[in-house]
């Protein structure tokens, strides 16, 4: 079998019509991989998979005790009109001869419940008769009672690898593989069988003693049955309508401001430290004006004040120079004189030495007008070297700052200003909490009805067992050489004869299902020689592992992750067991598996999973070397973006890249 494509149509939080083509594109590339993130859609995905297969019998998650109508009603997109639809379409081979089957199943609310409407067409022509028996009619392509082997969620199966649930598991999967359900009902209609046959032909005392079991018997009855009617009816009513109330009253109350009403205190906290924050900013700004931060705006002077300074500087030093330089020049040229150097070089020197000192007397009798300290000098040199840039930095950090907490202070005090008065939804508060007052104790009488049900059920178990027994001392009584006590013997004969059938086929089938699960659980461990060994007992079906060294290994000794792929071989095991080549769907794939286990299972099982994979995955699982690791077989890719305004999800193609292009 291959799925072609699923068509949602204001399914859940998918708005408008959204088609995503499934078909592997070769054999090789078995994986359609479908990304989103928690709350984007993945197990309504699947939930749409099975609703459209299986429809009322499907085990759908968050349907729980729901009506199938109502919950066709509560899954049509919110902003949608009344209707909402899935269609599939999907391959069968048999006999070698390909069949194409499209399946449509459509509702639409109608006054206060909801219509269905399902239609299959076979190589494109409706098929009525498909359509009508379509409950028994999948069994042949996609049985119900074993599709938690093919289609299930990777965050839940690690419960599998515990004793009760793994025993249950593998209970129902022999059952269903092997067909056993049809010997368990053939018992059960020979023990009605043997009942009826057992009060025929009664004497008058011991018949009338029956009868009157039997009359009460149908008096517990009909008072269960009225009781479970009077407790549907409270559900249903008195509960459904107050829970309605509860709900108007609930929106009245937030659209009031309630949800901030009771968080008014920490409104008003948020409120105060807006202000006081704010408050402190304002000081510490005030503290940075007060200081060197104006000069700042004079920048320029301050430059042009150093530049002067230098000037001047240079000036005082041409004055103090001036003489020591022309007593030096003067030794100079007597030394070259006392050393018969030449004249004209003694002549071009006294030339320089003029023109040195004429140019430094000329700078010295320039005017001075700052005369700056030297403490100045070191202020001012200091402030432009670096201080005034701190200093900008500083202030540019606090009023970046500042407007933040005027940002923050500006939404605390929208907050502060929108927490409505007590006297505003003070009438409002009391009805919500008389009707939560109500619910509960509707809840409590609801839970009362329940308990008394199960008691008046233990009573009407009782009663059954009493009047089998006076039906069984009857037929005791009876001889054993009658024909009614012939049937009877051979009945229990059959029964017998069915239970010896059903252990040895049992028996036959578990070592087979034994080595497909340790083969599976082997490949996919890390630690090889963990399990060397596994068995199946045939009647409790409880599983127990063996070590290396051949003695008991319980689950609890497992890891975490060890325990999920133990979870994850059994469905595998069992879906080998099946023989039936059927796509796998998996929700949140490596769960919390750590990243050896979730390579080992990357690489060793979901490529192998089936002929046609579909994985649901976050960003946070299959990305990275998973993603890398697992490209090779991965046939398409698709991106399950939801808009949070909005409240829907939108498939796009591609995997992490249309996330990014969004």
């Amino acid at each position: 079998m291959i799925l072609d494509d699923i068509t949602l149509h204001n399914f859940g939080l998918y708005a408008g019509s959204q088609t995503i083509s499934l078909t592997p594109p070769s054999p090789d590339k078995p994986i359609i991989l479908i990304g989103g993130l928690n709350g984007g859609g993945k197990t309504t995905f699947l939930d749409a998979l099975q609703l459209c297969l299986f429809g009322p019998h499907a085990r759908i998650s968050n349907r729980g005790t729901l009506a199938y109508s109502e919950y066709l009603s509560r899954s049509i997109h919110r902003g949608a009109a009344n209707g909402a639809s899935i269609e599939i379409n999907f391959r069968h081979t048999v006999e070698g001869r390909e069949e194409r089957y499209r399946l449509h199943r459509s509702w639409r609310r109608n006054g206060g419940g909801c219509k269905e409407h399902f239609e299959v067409l076979k190589n494109g022509a409706p098929e009525p008769a498909l359509s009508d028996n379509w409950a028994s009619q999948v069994e042949e392509f996609f049985p119900a009672n074993i599709a938690h082997l093919f289609l299930f969620d990777g965050e839940q199966v690690e419960a599998y690898a515990s004793q009760q649930d793994s025993s249950a598991l593998i209970g129902a999967a022999i059952q269903n593989l092997l067909g056993l359900d049809m010997v368990d009902q053939l018992e059960k209609d020979l023990q009605v069988y043997e009942r009826r046959k057992r009060t025929e032909n009664k004497d008058d005392a011991l018949h009338a003693e029956i009868a009157a079991a039997q009359d009460t018997l149908r008096d517990l009855r009909r008072r269960v049955e009225a009781l479970k009617q009077e407790r549907a009816a409270l559900r249903t009513h008195r509960i459904g309508r107050t829970q309605r109330a509860f709900h108007e009253v609930e929106d009245n109350y937030r659209k009031l401001g309630g949800t901030l009403y009771d968080q008014r205190e920490d409104v008003e906290r948020r409120w105060a430290e807006a202000q006081q924050a704010l408050k402190d900013g304002e000081a510490t700004l005030r503290d940075l004006a007060a200081g060197p931060l104006p000069l700042l705006l004079v920048r320029v002077l301050l430059e042009s004040t150093e530049s002067r300074d230098r000037h001047e500087e240079e000036c005082r030093r041409a004055r103090d120079l001036f003489e020591v330089l022309k007593a030096r020049d003067r030794a100079a040229l007597k030394h070259m004189r006392t050393k018969s150097a030449d004249q004209t070089a003694i002549d071009v020197l006294k030339e320089f030495f003029d023109a040195d000192r004429t140019a430094r007397q000329a700078l010295g009798k320039k005017e001075t007008v700052l005369d700056i300290a030297p403490e100045v000098r070191s202020d001012l040199h200091a402030l432009l070297r670096g201080d005034l840039d701190e200093i900008a930095a500083d202030t540019a950090r606090l009023l970046k700052r500042q407007k933040k907490l005027e940002a923050a202070a500006a939404q605390a005090r929208i907050e502060y200003e929108n927490v409505p008065s007590a006297d505003t939804i003070a009438r409002v508060a009391t009805a919500r909490e008389t009707l939560k007052q109500e619910l509960a104790e509707l809840d409590t009488t609801y839970a009362a009805m329940g308990q008394d049900i199960e008691r008046q059920e233990r009573e009407l178990e009782r009663k059954e067992q009493a009047l089998a027994r006076l039906i069984e001392a009857d037929a005791n009584e009876k001889g054993a050489r009658d024909d009614r006590s012939r049937i009877l013997r051979h009945s229990e004969k059959v029964r017998v004869t069915l239970g010896a059938f059903r252990r040895a086929v049992i028996d036959r089938h578990v070592r087979r299902i034994e080595q497909l699960v340790l083969e599976s659980y082997q490949q996919l461990l890390r630690k090889g020689a963990l399990v060397t060994r596994l068995s199946i007992d045939p009647e409790s079906y409880a599983l127990t592992l063996f070590g290396r060294d051949g003695d008991v290994l319980s689950a609890e000794r497992l890891s975490a992750g060890e325990r999920q792929l133990l979870a994850i071989a059994l469905l595998w095991g069992l879906a080998k067991a099946s023989g039936r080549p059927l796509p796998t769907a998996i929700d949140t794939p490596l769960g919390r598996l750590d990243s050896v286990h979730r390579m080992h299972l990357v690489e060793r099982y979901l490529p192998y999973a089936s002929h046609q994979v579909l994985l649901l995955s976050t960003d946070e699982e299959i990305a990275g070397e998973y993603l890398a690791r697992l490209t090779p077989w991965i046939g398409r890719t698709y991106w399950l973006s939801y808009d949070d305004e909005a409240g829907e999800t939108c498939v796009r193609s591609g995997y992490l890249e249309a996330r990014e292009a969004a």
